[in-house]
């Protein structure tokens, strides 16, 4: 029973511990992305990239002194005053028992590494169940146009992760397991975070695979899916000169709703099976201190849909393009 008490100590230090190790000089010479889910109108009234105000809530996660954070940023008081209430205004920095603490997701690389040894057994279970709904989304394939130019396989990291785990499922997935909306920030609802990149990596931070709209039109949405969209791949935003792969009007129905819908009820059945455990993994790596538990979540689903992802590429039911990068066309009209 003693072994027992001291690993459980053990443990709840280091979970205590795993944002204070940081100084003021490691993350200002560190890569940060800053990352949004927003739809519509609702895009934020703050541009975090300004004023380095990403650094100045990473330094607060770590628990750097508030007086060497503002000194080593060269703000007055000032521009340390404007700044905090610019902050709490957009409800991404509020205030408690005198300390200010970050209000959005924050991931670290240590933090963000303990997250992915979190997420195997989840993404294996969803990788598995997936699996088994492969012919259904075949023969979906085979009723497009699309199909008469392009084998299923060609177009399976299309299908099964930016339609059926990401960008045709992120909706799904806040309506049918969070079951809230978006945070509400100054008028305008979407969720943040500022993730840490590992500058040896020419992936997205963490690796993870995310959808980005290129052009829309009336008529016509081009975008791109991957996790190498960053600086270092320099011209993946540049998609004249891509090979496209495009879907008719008739194909639209059929990618945005009957394929994330074959999968939708088993992957809602294995999240809120294992909902205890997120929540349990919410307290643990202390995001419940800084964030609600539906804008950690969404943010630890892409760390959950890429490992899928990865999985179903090691197991060949995934072909991922050498360059990491599926561009497509939609038409709309």
């Amino acid at each position: 029973m003693k072994i027992i008490r001291v690993l459980l100590l053990i443990s709840i230090l280091t979970s205590c511990t795993v944002k204070n190790n940081r100084t003021m000089d490691s993350i200002i010479t560190s890569s940060f992305k800053i990352k949004g889910i927003s739809k519509g109108n609702n895009s934020p009234k703050i541009d975090l990239s300004q004023d380095s105000l990403y650094i100045f809530l990473a330094a607060l996660h770590c628990d750097i002194p508030m007086n060497e954070i503002t000194t080593k940023l060269n703000w007055n008081k000032e521009e340390t005053d404007k700044n905090i209430n610019s902050l709490i205004e957009n409800d991404l920095l509020v205030k408690k028992e005198q300390k200010h603490l970050p209000n959005l997701g924050i991931f670290t690389l240590e933090r963000g590494n303990r997250l992915i040894k979190k997420t195997s057994t989840i993404a294996n279970e969803i990788a598995d169940s997936l699996i088994s709904k492969i012919p259904e989304v075949k023969r979906m394939h085979h009723k497009m146009s699309v199909s008469g130019k392009y084998e299923f396989q060609e177009l399976s990291f299309f299908y099964l992760s930016n339609i059926i785990l990401d960008v045709g499922q992120i909706n799904n997935v806040e309506k049918g397991f969070l079951k809230k909306e978006r945070p509400l920030r100054n008028g305008v609802r979407y969720y943040a975070a500022i993730l840490e990149k590992d500058t040896n990596k020419i992936t997205e931070p963490f690796g993870l695979y995310g959808n980005q709209g290129l052009s829309r039109s009336d008529s016509t949405y081009i975008g791109v899916y991957g996790n190498t969209r960053t600086k270092e791949n320099k011209g993946w935003n540049s998609y004249k000169n891509k090979n496209r792969y495009q879907f008719s009007k008739s194909d639209l129905n059929i990618v945005s709703n009957k394929i994330p819908e074959i999968f939708l009820p088993a992957l809602l059945n294995i999240l809120e099976k294992n909902r205890p455990y997120f929540l349990s993994v919410y307290k643990t790596l202390e995001f419940e201190n800084e964030t609600s538990f539906e804008e950690f979540f969404i943010w630890w689903y892409h760390f959950i849909y890429t490992e899928t992802t990865d999985i179903l590429i090691r197991k060949a039911h995934i072909n991922k393009p050498e360059s990491g990068l599926v561009y497509y066309e939609l038409k709309l009209k």
